[in-house]
C-alpha cells in the first residue's frame, strides 16, 4: 500500500487530519493550509486542508491535493529523530506547489 492510498481522494477535514495523527500509518501529519468549506452531504461548515506534511519512519513528504488526487511534491529521507529540517523543506515545497487563491471542493 502506498503512502497516498491511505488518504481519501479529496481534501481532508481537520477531524480526519487528527485521526491520521492517531493512526499507525504516520508518525505525524501537519496541515500546511486550512480553509473553510461546506460538506455537500449535510451543508455543514468544515475546515479542510489540501496541503499536508506527512512524516513516518525515516522519511517526510509534502503532499498537495489536486483534481486527480494527492500528489507528492517533496520527499526527504531522514536519519535519526531530527525531522525539523525535512519538515521545513517539505512545507516550503507544498507552499510553492499551491497556487494563490485555490479553493477546496469537499464532496463527502
Amino acid at each position: 500500500m502506498s503512502t497516498l492510498s491511505s488518504l481519501p481522494s479529496r481534501p481532508l477535514t481537520t477531524t480526519e487530519v487528527a485521526a491520521l495523527n492517531d493512526a499507525d500509518a504516520f508518525d505525524l501529519v501537519v496541515p500546511v493550509e486550512r480553509e473553510e468549506a461546506v460538506r455537500t452531504e449535510d451543508s455543514e461548515a468544515v475546515e479542510v486542508t489540501e496541503a499536508l506534511v506527512l512524516a513516518a519512519g525515516d522519511w517526510v513528504k509534502g503532499v498537495v491535493h489536486e483534481t486527480d488526487g494527492w500528489r507528492v511534491v517533496e520527499h526527504v529521507d531522514i536519519e535519526g529523530d531530527d525531522r525539523t529540517e525535512a519538515m521545513l523543506t517539505c512545507e516550503e515545497a507544498v507552499e510553492d506547489a499551491r497556487k494563490p487563491g485555490e479553493r477546496a471542493d469537499l464532496d463527502t
